[in-house]
């Protein structure tokens, strides 16, 4: 609301006070200083408290106040100038930017603890947008993570006048925050007590402080057990310190090695080396680490041990060198461990190299090998030396194992084991399958490994992916009913299920001879010669293998159906005791089937056999039934077969020619409604069902009846019937024949 809509026209009298009053009335109730605002926009100079009441026709103590609580506010400014007090336009940042460039968590609320601004760092750990934190009691809604019964007493306190600082604990996330608090008491800028709460997540410092805490505790339990003996040598290598613990360690007392150096108690030459390998440290003024210098008991006692040592320098300059600070430590039985280990590192690679699986180590990260196995070079088909000199990734891209390389530098990258359930790699030109571990080992930080131990399992997924297939083909084979549907499901599986490239059936033929049905992949001699070793073996009706070995052991060509071949397999097809057909496999490689396959092809050679014994029959069965519909098709007199329910199933050609009918008119009629003439019916039916009902009588009953033509007569016909039994002894209809009277 502004003040005045004009700043020329000056009330007087009474006007002027009631204006006066209704704007001081307004501009207390809700803080609008718009116009004083605007009057000291438009006077950057600044304005003296008179020169503000005169513009805005206000009375210069309603004017003062007013000033007092913009500059409480912060959205002014004021400089003395002698006695006059002389305002300006605040030029300051506003409070909610400030608060917005702050790192640690800001809150306001007023006496209600209602909240009324929060900046970005508070929202952000409340998760929340402004709008849903604003507005709200503290202690409700997203504020309540903060504000525990503890916390709100504080609040109010504050509210009172009071300051409040401390440390506020809390779980957020599953996760415990610890969190400096400070709470101040405030003025609003309409004049009402406010707080404003600063929180500052301390989390990572307070666990810092309590990990140092553990640090120092354990260094000083370090320092009150440690069995290594602590010494000082100033800038000529003269011993100024050495701790009591040298006296367990050599013998000597301290005071017997102070003044001395420790090139003095080792035997000649070492002591030498070690003296210049201190003089060449010191040169470089910085630590140094010897490892493994002889060091000689009071009893003239060998033993060794390892220095490491620290320069003293005067803080005021860091030129001035002073000396070493270090330790020695007892290594004698480490070195003789280093020794054994070495001994045992050459019995382990020979224990390695003789294990099936593959083994190789390579730096964790060059991946350069350093250990391959014998089994590794024989599967890789590389030598350890030129393995030796290349990485692993190397080999991995050149065995087209993309798959295997990103896990294998995932594994690295993550210092995580991976284990790879199945991988494929192509090792020249021929398809392999490895399962394995990835390793990654750090024994120090310059001894970094990776360590990937492999199984070759080409023959187990080879194995698998024929059972997969053998499975396929018995279901396949189950399925077919006709002797030449049985065919080509073996013709298409049987080269995937055994390797062998061609396939050929032979069917057996009238001649008494095994004659060419169908091939595939080779070219198959076009019968097979009576009584020739491979017509023996085809009748004797037993599977037979002939691998790369006992296809030597027969003359030249006296036993291949297929031109050059090197493995043959003969799986013949028997039916009542007689082979009458066969399954032929072939390759022009030479195949060495190992006993899983073998197994293999016995079982699939066995299966053939059973479905082709099926389609036989079945086929027999159609002949029958063919053969048994033609003697009925010819046969001078009616025949017909009714369900129990009364449903024509069968009827001769002969009975619906004599009836009017076609067959398939009357198939699936009911007799009774469709042949019976409707006054006999009834007793024809009930005389129909007490027969069906008969659990007993299955002789030939003859009667005399009417039947129904097509056109509507009626013809006499003398009736014999009998009933039709399941093989469960159940009655399923009858079968009738007769003859025209």
């Amino acid at each position: 609301m502004a003040l005045m809509t004009s700043y020329d026209a000056k009330p007087t009298g009474k006007a002027l006070s009631l204006q006066t009053a209704y704007l001081y009335e307004m501009v207390e109730l809700t803080g609008d200083f718009s116009e004083i605002l605007t009057l000291l926009k438009d006077n950057p100079r600044g304005m003296s408290v008179t020169e503000i009441a005169d513009a805005a026709h206000i009375n210069r103590n309603t004017i003062a106040r007013y000033m007092d609580n913009l500059l409480m506010a912060g959205r002014v400014e004021m400089r003395m100038f002698g006695k006059a007090k002389v305002f300006f336009l605040s030029k300051r940042v506003p409070v909610s930017a400030m608060l917005n460039l702050s790192s640690e968590m800001v809150l306001l609320t007023d006496a209600d603890l209602t909240v009324i601004q929060a900046n970005e760092a508070a929202l952000s750990f409340l998760n929340c947008a402004e709008e849903e934190l604003v507005g709200c009691r503290i202690y409700e809604g997203h504020g309540g993570t903060l504000c525990s019964e503890v916390l709100t007493e504080q609040i109010r306190a504050a509210i009172q006048g009071e300051t409040v600082r401390g440390e506020l604990r809390l779980f957020k996330d599953g996760e415990e925050k610890t969190l400096d608090q400070r709470i101040y008491p405030l003025v609003l800028p309409d004049g009402k007590p406010g707080v404003t709460i600063i929180l500052d997540d301390i989390s990572e410092r307070v666990q810092a402080e309590t990990a140092l805490e553990q640090s120092e505790a354990m260094f000083r339990r370090l320092v009150e057990t440690v069995s290594d003996v602590i010494w000082s040598i100033d800038e000529n290598s003269v011993i100024q310190y050495i701790s009591p613990q040298i006296e367990s360690m050599l013998g000597y007392q301290p005071a017997e090695m102070i003044g001395k150096a420790f090139s003095d108690f080792m035997p000649d030459g070492a002591g030498s080396r070690f003296a210049w390998g201190v003089l060449s440290e010191i040169s470089k003024e910085n630590g140094f680490t010897l490892i493994q210098f002889p060091l000689l008991t009071r009893t003239g006692e060998k033993i060794y041990c390892d220095f490491t040592g620290t320069p003293v320098v005067l803080e005021e300059d860091t030129s001035i060198f002073l000396g070493y600070n270090g330790a020695l430590h007892d290594v004698s039985d480490q070195r003789q461990a280093e020794q054994s280990a070495k001994r045992w590192k050459s019995f382990l690679d020979a224990v390695n190299d003789n294990i099936p699986g593959l083994i190789t180590v390579s730096d964790l990260n060059t991946h350069q090998f350093y250990y391959v196995n014998k089994a590794a070079e024989d599967f890789l088909q590389k030598g350890k030396q030129e393995l030796l000199q290349t990485t692993l990734p190397a080999v991995l891209a050149e065995t087209g194992a993309d798959e295997l390389l990103d896990t294998v530098q995932t594994a690295a990258s993550f210092r995580q084991t991976a284990r790879v359930k199945e991988a494929m790699i192509t090792v020249n030109g021929e398809e392999k399958h490895l399962s394995m571990q990835i390793i990654p080992m750090t024994l120090s930080v310059d001894r970094e490994y990776l360590i990937l131990i492999a199984d070759d399992i080409t023959e187990e997924i080879r194995d698998r992916k024929r059972q997969e297939l053998l499975r396929e083909f018995f279901l396949t084979l189950d399925g077919i009913t006709s002797i030449q549907d049985l065919w080509e499901p073996i013709i298409s599986l049987l080269p995937k299920i055994s390797g062998f490239e061609a396939v050929a059936v032979y069917q057996r033929s009238i001649f008494d001879d095994y004659l060419l049905y169908r091939q595939e992949g080779g070219r198959f001699v076009p019968s097979v010669e009576i009584d020739s070793i491979a017509d023996r073996i085809i009748r004797k009706g037993e599977p037979a293998v002939f691998d790369k070995h006992r296809m030597d052991l027969f003359p030249e060509h006296t036993i291949p159906l297929m031109s050059n071949a090197r493995a043959l397999v003969f799986m013949p097809v028997v039916f009542r005791g007689t082979a009458v057909a066969c399954v032929a496999l072939s390759s022009a490689s030479p195949q060495c089937p190992d006993t899983s396959l073998q197994s293999i092809l016995h079982a699939a050679a066995f299966q053939i056999s059973t479905a082709a014994s099926r389609c036989f029959v079945q086929e027999e069965l159609l002949r029958e039934r063919d053969r048994t519909r033609k003697y009925i098709e010819v046969a001078g007199v009616f025949l017909a077969a009714v369900t129990r329910d009364g449903t024509i199933e069968m009827i001769n050609r002969h009975g619906a020619d004599l009836l009017g009918y076609r067959e398939e008119e009357l198939i699936g009629k009911n007799w009774f409604e469709t042949l019976v003439p409707e006054r006999v019916r009834e007793s024809r039916l009930a005389a129909f069902q007490q027969m069906v009902s008969s659990s007993t009588s299955d002789g030939i009953a003859q009667y005399k009846g009417e039947i129904l033509c097509a056109d509507g007569t009626e013809k006499e016909i003398l009736w014999r019937s009998s009933l039709l039994r399941e093989e469960c002894g159940a009655v399923s209809g009858i079968v009738t024949s007769g003859e025209l009277i």
